[in-house]
């Protein structure tokens, strides 16, 4: 017969102190996590403001640009005052909100508006070219937009 060996039985798994220590060292990892995050959901509000005062600016002066461009250039346009350069039309700024009025018609173009300015001046071509620029900002986002359109290319 031969001699039996003594069988031994090792432990596998993790003992409560290391189980505990792993613990402490990921609650420790995760502990900076709320705020990340919490910064991160702002960063991507102000992000999200931001797309949305772009695309407004952009359709505000995509509609004041086809508007100039329909518009028949007049004489003397540099001296009359904006208001009367694309009638029966007239864009104004009321409580931060950009207006287009034709006749009796409103219709709101944008709105959180800061600033709205429209300049023309004389070109060789004898068609006037009109400067629109737009400032929006709402929430901590802003954004500024310009565009310069031809007064009767359309036509």
């Amino acid at each position: 017969m031969s001699p039996r060996l003594p069988v031994r039985i090792h432990a596998r798994g993790l003992s409560l102190a290391e189980l505990l220590l792993g613990l402490a060292i990921g609650a420790l990892v995760l502990a900076p996590l709320p705020s990340l995050l919490q910064s991160a959901g702002a960063a991507a509000r102000v992000a999200a403001d931001q797309v949305a005062l772009e695309r407004e600016a952009d359709f505000a002066l995509e509609r004041i640009a086809a508007r100039i461009r329909d518009t028949a250039p007049a004489a003397g346009l540099t001296d009359k005052p904006s208001s009367e350069w694309l009638k029966p039309a007239v864009y104004s700024v009321a409580n931060g909100v950009l207006v287009e009025q034709q006749g009796p018609e409103r219709y709101v173009l944008a709105e959180s508006v800061s600033g709205f300015d429209m300049s023309a001046s004389s070109s060789e071509a004898g068609q006037p070219l009109i400067k629109v620029s737009l400032a929006l900002a709402r929430d901590g986002a802003s954004t500024s937009a310009m565009t310069t359109v031809r007064l009767g290319s359309a036509q």
